[in-house]
């Protein structure tokens, strides 16, 4: 059986943590403000751009992302022909900046319900202990950062 990732593998070469495109979405994703508990959920509207959000899905943090970025952002998630055409053509880079911290509501997920938040709330405090172990040992460089992995090849170019 062969990996079903080898062809997007080859854009990215052996490390994909080494690739221009890769290297420069993680250093934007580890600088977005993600709220005071650290927790808050990458969103990538189709507008192209990537947000985090509250609960409540108001934008803590935004930035437009170039098309190229898009793609490195999608190839790190499992492949889907729906999102592929969600994701045509979009380049968040042209979308005012207004509009990354007050976006239409359809770009966005719907707002946790109190169950969720709920959940969500118990899962981080039952792994806060843990979570804070594992930063402080990537700070004092006992424990490397999970690499990326490239699990699929989105084509977004306009059709």
């Amino acid at each position: 059986m062969t990996c079903p990732a080898s062809t997007a593998t080859s854009r990215y070469g052996r490390d994909p943590n080494n690739h221009p495109d890769q290297k420069e979405l993680s250093n934007i994703i580890s600088n977005l403000d993600c709220g005071s508990d650290g927790n808050a959920p990458f969103v990538l509207g189709t507008d192209g751009v990537l947000r985090t959000l509250t609960p409540d899905c108001d934008v803590i943090d935004a930035i437009g992302l170039p098309p190229q970025l898009i793609k490195a952002f999608l190839d790190r998630t499992t492949f889907d022909q729906e999102t592929e055409d969600m994701f045509r053509g979009a380049d968040g880079t042209k979308v005012p900046r207004e509009q990354w911290w007050k976006p239409d509501p359809s770009l966005l997920p719907p707002p946790m319900t109190p169950q969720d938040k709920a959940h969500v709330e118990k899962h981080n405090e039952e792994n806060k202990k843990i979570i804070q172990e594992n930063i402080r040992k990537m700070e004092s460089g006992e424990l490397e950062p999970c690499g990326v992995v490239i699990r699929s090849d989105y084509d977004i170019s306009p059709g």
